[in-house]
């Protein structure tokens, strides 16, 4: 795209550029940033996330009709202080922050679950406090739950073998192995142990034990190492996709 036809000091023009096709916009600002102009190369970041950000709110404004005109969701949403207040927290963070695709599905999951129709008060604070947990997670990490979650409904992939389920259920290196597989990173499980202390801080996950000797070993759950918060905690993100 030709940047003479942008002109940032023009509401229009700039509503106009960012009505495009996202692809197209990203497609546009990678040429801004190796440009001439300074201005140029100043705005492109800020211009694609407007971009992105126009396109979230889009979406998620979509997906809340759809899911009110199928009669899935509370026609008075709106009406309550926590849906109110998990709303604004929803649309505040996505108004600052570009997040991952999967981070974007499990809030908005979160968010749509508090005001879907069998919903109660309890579902709203609780909606309400895991959208406080997910803005501390990364895309990653929502994705090491879902797998664990996959494991714990017995949902496993053919990757991982009964035996290492056994074993994973009390030992952290094996449970990283586990949990790898089930994510399709194979031997990859650096990855999933960069984020285990996160999740634990979180209380999604149960700790490790802090005697030295037992370093390995992590307190055993019923849900292949989730907690009954990070138990919840998944269900809420996974049930919107």
């Amino acid at each position: 795209m030709d940047k003479n036809l942008i002109k940032l000091d023009d509401e229009k023009s700039v509503m106009q550029f960012l009505g495009q096709p996202l692809n197209k916009i990203a497609e546009a600002v990678i040429g801004l940033v190796g440009s001439e102009g300074k201005e140029w190369r100043l705005s492109a970041g800020k211009i694609l996330h407007a971009a992105i950000k126009g396109n979230l709110f889009t979406q998620l404004s979509r997906e809340i009709e759809k899911y009110r005109e199928e009669g899935k969701i509370k026609e008075n949403y709106f009406a309550t202080h926590k849906s109110r207040a998990s709303l604004y927290e929803l649309l505040k963070f996505l108004d600052e922050e570009v997040p991952t695709e999967e981070l974007f599905i499990a809030m908005k999951s979160i968010f749509i679950s508090s005001i879907s129709k069998d919903s109660t008060e309890f579902d709203e604070s609780l909606a309400y406090e895991f959208l406080q947990t997910a803005k501390k997670l990364s895309g990653t990490e929502i994705l090491i739950l879902k797998a664990n979650f996959e494991i714990a409904q017995n949902n496993i992939s053919e990757a991982v073998s009964k035996d290492a389920i056994h074993d994973g259920n009390s030992r952290r290196h094996i449970w990283w192995r586990v949990v790898a597989r089930q994510m399709g990173l194979g031997e990859l499980y650096s990855i999933v142990q960069k984020y285990e202390k996160n999740l634990e801080s979180l209380g999604l996950i149960s700790p490790r034990n802090e005697r030295e000797n037992l370093a390995d070993m992590f307190e055993p759950t019923q849900k292949f190492r989730l907690t009954e918060m990070g138990c919840k905690f998944c269900e809420f993100i996974t049930r919107y996709k």
